[in-house]
């Protein structure tokens, strides 16, 4: 299989047949899934939470790549916060543009960190309510010209942000 496909990978990819093993993923990919996981907790994973259905991957890929679990939850933790007074204020001082409609994955994490994976206005979290998600959204809201900046952007559970749409105003939910 190596000599005529180069590596068993391609010989399954040549067949259609899809490989669980991804031998190249980026690491915007593994901390993505971070995110996901860490939201879907509502605190720092473990590595034995690192499992499906919860995670797309094993802890495997981030011990190889940072050298250890501890030295992986530092990465993404440094990559989270890293220059964020910088890129908050370089964003704010900007009247035009706005920047993107939807916050970068480590802009999102930063607001759903500092709001504790809590909905700002009913206080509930997936922690403690498995069927609460969480959404980030505008405070002033980007149609009305709020920019996509730190100081914008709010954690709310998805009952409290549906029916808000783009109104500024503070929605309460139930």
């Amino acid at each position: 299989m190596k000599t005529r496909f180069g590596s068993w990978n391609k010989a399954l990819e040549a067949a259609a047949i899809s490989s669980a093993h991804r031998p190249n993923l980026s690491t915007e990919e593994l901390f993505a899934n971070l995110v996901d996981v860490w939201t879907a907790l509502g605190r720092q994973p473990r590595k034995r939470d690192m499992s499906k259905p919860l995670s797309k991957f094993t802890p495997d890929p981030y011990i190889t790549r940072f050298g250890g679990w501890l030295p992986a939850m530092k990465a993404f933790v440094d990559y989270a916060s890293k220059d964020s007074d910088f890129i908050a204020n370089a964003v704010v001082q900007r009247p035009i543009p706005r920047g993107p409609r939807d916050p970068s994955l480590r802009l999102r994490f930063r607001v759903l960190f500092r709001d504790n994976f809590r909905c700002r206005q009913c206080g509930r979290s997936p922690a403690t309510h498995t069927e609460v998600s969480l959404h980030v959204d505008h405070v002033r809201a980007w149609e009305q010209g709020g920019p996509t900046t730190y100081d914008n952007l709010q954690t709310l559970s998805a009952d409290c942000n549906l029916g808000k749409s783009n109104l500024s105003l503070q929605s309460r939910c139930v």
